[in-house]
């Protein structure tokens, strides 16, 4: 038998493979995937793992971040906390201005919208400076917050009038953009400080002032044992340190935190805006769309016994509100019964009418442009009816009013009874012209109608008009006691009419509100001072 070298078997029988030419040994060739990865590394396209760009700051943003702590903490300090005058409207228009400039540094274009209504905004900080009345100035203050914020939110937008959908824009602009990048200083000054070797030096301060605290009290309270002197010198530094108004400004520092990071907030987003994000119209009609569901028929059911009620009270009360047209009282009423019962049944019929109206225009299933003339009859209905109440009210408060003079409730009441006549005059408008734009005529009129209630100075008119009933004799007994507890608006007008004395002023001038501080820096109450104080 042939012996053969070759074989690998003796069973098999099969001859060896060749060997293997190359040095290293390679992977057998698989028709599938391997189970484990190869001995050696693999060559070739890995995939890429995409690393989030992280923001970059530059430095106007880092001085804007500086401002806004800073202006956060005047505002909650001469707006919140205290009585307001020069400094709070220096400071809407340091606030309005800073903004101005940022915008601008950020490419941001003003349209003719956007300049008038900054020029606005400029007009309605002087309020502060103009009267002394804390209402009017809490009024005003909320007012402006809103319209700074819708005004950052229209230039960044780009807008050229009023939105179509100013809800959804006020939204959006008040609560939407602010948060979406509420941590955006946060953000700025961490990077500041990591890149900076202030901020290690600032933590090793920390360290050291914790450390010897223990050590410095228990040193403290020896030499205080030790020497009279010093003991009242440390006790009276203690109660500085620790006094309430320390407090308040921890108080006033912990709030102007959040407030900090919404203005900041608001101005960041408005300026690094994402297409994706803005106002869209067509979302805007699709939700209003989506909010019609109730149908046509069934509004009409539930209104037409309303109508039919407030005719069948029209008829019944002829009497009644006829009366105030014609200036006398019905049987068993006084001045002041009459006036009030009107003015309530005003504020709640108008109230139920406004929600009526807007039920039917939001929910209605055929409502918008193809509103059916049933629905644009019911509007139109109910819009009279109230506008009727709202001028015999009038009329009754116009009979109260020369009888008894004014108060600030008479005025302010009738102020609003005034506009909301306006808003129901728009919304019959609005049924013969769908393409009026009632955002932008809404704005108008509240704008202006705003505007007459802040320069008039309420309480100036008040003392002024009830000292000349007085003296020619319709008033039979002017209320001093009232004159005196309104703001320096009323008391300045009341001292040049005469009607009270300085001295009587100087008694109860400071007993209101925080005068001695923050409350004495406006126009009136400095001419005040001077005419009063020896």
């Amino acid at each position: 038998m042939e012996n053969n070298n070759n074989t690998n078997d003796i069973m098999q029988g099969q001859p060896c493979p060749p060997p293997c030419p190359q040095p290293y040994p390679q992977p057998y060739p698989q028709p599938y995937p391997q189970p484990y990865p190869p001995r050696y590394p693999q060559y070739g396209a890995q995939p890429v793992k995409r690393v989030k760009e992280k923001p970059v700051y530059d430095r106007k943003e880092k001085v804007l971040s500086v401002f806004v702590m800073i202006a956060a903490f005047c505002f909650i300090r001469y707006v919140v906390f205290h009585a307001m005058g020069f400094i709070t409207t220096g400071l809407f228009i340091a606030v309005i201005t800073a903004a101005i400039i940022y915008m601008k540094k950020r490419e941001c274009s003003f349209s003719g919208f956007n300049r008038l209504l900054t020029a606005i905004l400029y007009v309605f900080s002087f309020v502060f400076s103009i009267t002394a009345n804390n209402f009017i100035k809490t009024l005003d203050s909320m007012f402006l917050v809103g319209a700074i914020a819708y005004l950052v939110y229209s230039v960044g937008a780009g807008n050229k009038e009023v939105d179509r959908f100013l809800p959804f824009a006020l939204a959006k602009s008040l609560f939407g953009q602010p948060f979406s990048a509420f941590t955006k200083q946060t953000d700025i000054a961490s990077d500041s400080l990591s890149d900076s070797k202030t901020a290690s030096n600032i933590k090793y301060i920390i360290i050291g002032l914790l450390l010897t605290i223990p050590l410095t009290i228990v040193v403290a309270l020896l030499l205080m044992s030790a020497d009279d002197a010093l003991n009242d010198m440390l006790v009276g530094l203690f109660d500085r340190l620790f006094s309430e108004n320390i407090w308040t400004v921890i108080l006033q520092l912990c709030l102007a935190l959040p407030c900090s990071l919404y203005i900041f907030g608001m101005l960041y987003s408005n300026t690094h805006r994402d297409p994706l994000k803005a106002l869209d119209p067509n979302v805007c009609t699709q939700k209003i769309f989506n909010m019609r569901f109730v149908s046509n028929l069934i509004v009409y059911t539930a209104v037409t016994p309303i109508c039919i009620l407030y005719v069948m009270f029209f008829i019944s009360q002829a009497n009644y509100f006829l009366s105030a047209f014609t200036g006398n009282l019905p049987d068993g009423f006084t001045y002041a019964d009459y006036a009030r019962q009107g003015f309530f049944e005003l504020f709640v019929v108008a109230l139920i009418n406004l929600g009526v109206l807007c039920f039917m225009s939001l929910h209605s299933k055929k409502a918008g442009r193809e509103k059916p003339k049933a629905l644009k009859f019911y509007s139109i209905i109910i819009s009279v009816f109230t506008i009727i109440l709202i001028a015999t009210a009038m009329s009754k408060m116009v009979l109260y009013i020369d009888r008894y003079g004014l108060t600030e409730l008479r005025v302010y009441t009738s102020w609003f009874m005034i506009l909301l006549s306006l808003i129901f005059v728009m919304v019959i408008i609005k049924q013969f012209r769908f393409d009026m734009k009632f955002a932008k005529h809404l704005c108008v009129i509240f704008t202006i109608m705003f505007g007459v209630l802040c320069f008039s100075r309420p309480e100036a008119i008040i003392a002024k008009y009830n000292t000349e009933m007085y003296r020619s004799g319709q008033l039979k007994e002017l209320d001093t006691d009232a004159i005196l507890n309104m703001s320096d608006d009323g008391l300045l007008a009341a001292l040049n009419e005469g009607a009270v004395t300085a001295e009587e002023i100087n008694d109860v001038k400071y007993a209101h509100y925080e005068r001695r501080t923050y409350g004495r820096y406006n126009i009136p109450s400095m001419i005040l001072d001077s005419m009063t104080e020896e």
